[in-house]
This record gives structure tokens, sequence and C-alpha cells, in this order.
């Protein structure tokens, strides 16, 4: 996976609905994040600093992600997914066989029930 698909699951990871959301909290314009994403360009160290606590990240991790070939390594991969992320996101795709309100009705119940994860889950990932 190339930067492009680690940013990506890192705004996701991090709540943000859209990459263009992410942009504008961050305070950058949305095509460069944009850009980031389709591997066009890569970030800048600075933008690396300003990127990084918004996605629960070290500066040292995304310049890994954004520069391997720099520091003589591959980008670092995401820990394997549990075998229910896959069968969720199935679920709750807009494609889904599975009526749109009971795909609300399970996502509203998920996510109260890891509500309360999240914090100490982002803590442990920016330590």
């Amino acid at each position: 996976m190339g930067f492009g698909g680690y940013l990506k699951e890192a705004i996701h990871a991090a709540r943000f609905p859209t990459p263009t959301h992410f942009a504008r909290t961050v305070g950058m314009d949305p095509s460069v994040v944009l850009r980031w994403i389709s591997e066009e360009q890569r970030p800048t160290i600075r933008s690396i600093e300003r990127i990084a606590p918004a996605l629960g990240r070290s500066i040292n991790e995304l310049v890994v992600a954004a520069y391997p070939d720099r520091i003589g390594g591959p980008a670092p991969q995401p820990p394997p997914a549990h075998p229910l992320v896959h069968d969720l996101a199935l679920m709750l795709a807009d494609d889904s066989p599975i009526p749109a309100a009971d795909r609300q009705a399970l996502a509203t119940v998920l996510d109260r029930m890891i509500d309360p994860y999240r914090k100490v889950l982002r803590r442990r990932r920016s330590a």
C-alpha cells in the first residue's frame, strides 16, 4: 500500500467523514489532500507535522509512510483487521442488500458501543 491508501485509511480511522472534511479541519486546501491520496504528490515535512495530531499518528509514522524510499524501508502496514471488519463493511456499504433503515440502526448501535473506547485507542496510537 502506498501513502495514498495509508492516508485514506488514517483519515477514516480518525473518524473524518471525508478527506475534504479532514483537509478543512487541519486548515489545508482539500485539493492538496486529494493529490496526496491519489499519490500525485507527497506531503512536505511541515504538512506532516500539521496533520499528524489530527490523525492520531506520530510524525515519524507519517514520514515513514510518505517517504519509504528515502529512509530505506517499506511503508508501515496497518495491523491485520479482525474478520468482522470485512463483514461490517459489506453490511454497511451503500450497495448492501440490507435495507437502509436497518443499516443506519446497525451503524448507530455499533457507534455507541465503540465510542467509549475511541479515546483509549487514540492515546495508544499517538504514544
